[in-house]
């Protein structure tokens, strides 16, 4: 990258016509700065003008919400309902569950483009939106030609439902970048921090978002990222009210998607590839420990849903969704999420196509590192035919 730190920091300034310090971010950026220079991020010319470019919007969006939290700190008490959280492990059927429930109406959510540029641009409520619209549908059209097959796996759509990892890099202490680029340097100095700044961050964006008449605080919030497995009492620290919906699926078919996906994400920017050891063992290890959580906290607000029942029993879930919410679920709600299953297809821009020998996993390997998982998905399947809702 061209600039460094500092530059970063003084033209983010410059954009935002903004004149603070953003003290918080100096470490974390400086950090991923350093990591994204080293040759194992392996980012081209392109990627990595458009990394900068990444930098400074996000730290130009950090400078608008800290000037709007300071000119306004009612905004600090905006309430939050909910949220109602999906999670599990990458490719399970989250990105279709999401989308499905945010076309309800009930809930708010978050689309892409709120994501990309979360931030006021004149610090007003209610300001037109056409510009940051604009920037985002630019991003997602650049994407889609620097990795076209990464729509098959995951479009990138400004109007569209996106999960909130795209908000969350604006605390520049989350994974999310680790799906972009090769930086192990970023990710050991991340595992040592504390885990609720990124969902700190993300509660006040919300709050802001709310603010902003972009969300009505009158309905919960619809929250989506498969990182969150394994962080479930984190997150309820930060939002006491949360309920969980975790969707499961074979690590035989969710770990080969998982890092073709990564490696689509990454050609974007760069010729890195990620090793799919290392992300099979994060998955495992997260999976670990969101078993330990719900075996230490038989109480904790989750629901179990299968990969198998989202795309085959889709009426059958929303219910269970809804109930398990302390939603009501009503028939134009009902009518137009099934609307948008009937619109939106499976591999609607082609299959995405993937396989163990692909990325180099081995099926007995992973049967036998995952043992307790492939036992708990055969208990939930049994479940689920005798109409239970969920395993402990």
């Amino acid at each position: 990258m061209s600039r460094s730190v500092d530059e970063l920091m003084a033209e983010a300034r410059r954009r935002a016509g903004v004149d603070l310090v953003d003290d918080e971010v100096v470490e974390p950026l400086t950090v991923l700065h350093r990591a994204l220079g080293r040759e194992r991020a392996q980012l081209d010319a392109e990627g990595a003008r458009a990394f900068e470019q990444k930098l400074l919007r996000l730290l130009t969006n950090r400078l608008r919400m800290q000037r709007d939290l300071r000119r306004h700190p009612e905004i600090a008490e905006q309430p939050i309902e909910g949220p109602l959280i999906v999670m599990g492990t990458a490719r399970s059927g989250t990105t279709k569950l999401q989308k499905v429930l945010a076309a309800s109406g009930d809930v708010n959510f978050l689309t892409f483009w709120q994501a990309f540029n979360w931030a006021s641009v004149t610090g007003e409520p209610d300001e037109p939106t056409g510009e940051r619209i604009v920037e985002a549908e630019a991003f997602c059209r650049w994407f889609d030609e620097r990795s076209p097959d990464t729509k098959r796996g995951h479009s990138f759509e400004a109007l569209e439902p996106e999960e909130e990892g795209v908000l969350t890099e604006g605390s520049f202490v989350t994974p999310t970048f680790v799906g972009f680029a090769e930086i192990p340097g970023y990710g050991m100095w991340l595992g040592r921090q504390p885990p609720t700044i990124e969902l700190e961050f993300l509660r006040d964006a919300l709050r802001y978002l709310q603010w902003q008449g972009l969300a009505r605080a009158d309905r919960p919030w619809l929250l989506k990222s498969p990182s969150y497995t394994g962080r479930e009492l984190e997150i309820l620290r930060v939002f006491p009210d949360a309920r969980f919906v975790m969707a499961h699926r074979s690590p035989l078919e969710t770990l080969p998607s998982m890092c073709t996906l990564v490696a689509h994400f990454r050609r974007a920017y760069g010729t890195s590839t990620p090793d799919a050891k290392v992300l099979f063992e994060h998955a495992a290890s997260s999976i670990d420990a969101q078993l330990a959580i719900r075996r230490a906290h038989p109480g904790l607000p989750l629901l179990d849903v299968r990969f198998e029942d989202v795309v085959g029993a889709l009426p059958e879930v929303l219910e269970r969704v809804y109930a398990h919410a302390g939603m009501t679920l009503t028939e134009p709600a009902r009518t137009d999420m099934l609307r948008w299953e009937a619109g939106n297809a499976m591999h609607k821009h082609g299959a995405f196509t993937y396989s163990l020998d692909d990325v180099g996993l081995d099926e007995q390997e992973i049967r036998q590192r995952m043992g307790g998982y492939f036992t708990f998905l055969d208990r939930l399947a049994g479940a689920d035919v005798g109409g239970g809702d969920r395993v402990s």
